[in-house]
């Protein structure tokens, strides 16, 4: 019999497709029957959750590989910056959106978790704060595209990119 672990990635794949995000898919994926999938994962709400919670996890230790366990709010700030716009993502990525009835309780999920990274708790000028948060809403749309397969930047302009943020980030003092 499968893991959760194992379903786990199974359904990421199912998101990953593109298919609709059903526990019969999720099934079908694992190789197991509904009453299956339904024995690890009650409901759909349930299975969607801990799959959102897989994928921050994998995100977490990206971002961890790059800043380092101790690090700062602005070297945290820079390695989200960077993995966002740098990185290669797919539609598992946006899986805050698999359901429209689960959004907000999702994306709480996604922001409790992910708050760290988002140099909130650095402190500056109005004018260096807003340089970090153009920073970050730069990575988060780099991201956020990339996930949704939307094409966005050219081949020839992603250093210009990746330039232009983290000169956001200098001029914000996260350095």
């Amino acid at each position: 019999m499968a893991t959760k672990p194992e379903i786990l990635d199974d359904a990421i794949e199912v998101l990953r497709r593109g298919e609709p995000f059903t526990i019969d898919a999720v099934a079908r994926e694992a190789g197991l029957t509904k009453p299956g999938v339904v024995h690890h994962f009650a409901t759909k709400e349930a299975l969607v959750l801990a799959v959102v919670d897989r994928i921050v996890e994998r995100w977490l230790t990206e971002l961890r590989e790059r800043a380092g366990e101790d690090s700062s709010p602005a070297e945290r700030l820079r390695a989200y910056v960077e993995y966002a716009v740098t990185g290669e993502f797919d539609q598992s990525d946006v899986a805050l959106l698999v359901d429209v009835r689960l959004r907000d309780m999702l994306a709480a999920q996604w922001t409790q978790r992910m708050d760290p990274w988002f140099g909130t708790e650095i402190t500056g000028t109005p004018r260096q704060r807003g340089a970090l948060r153009a920073a970050r809403l730069l990575a988060d749309g780099a991201w956020f595209n990339k996930g949704l397969g939307i094409p966005t930047v050219r081949g020839d302009e992603e250093d210009a990119v990746h330039s232009v943020a983290m000169r956001l980030l200098e001029e914000g003092g996260a350095k």
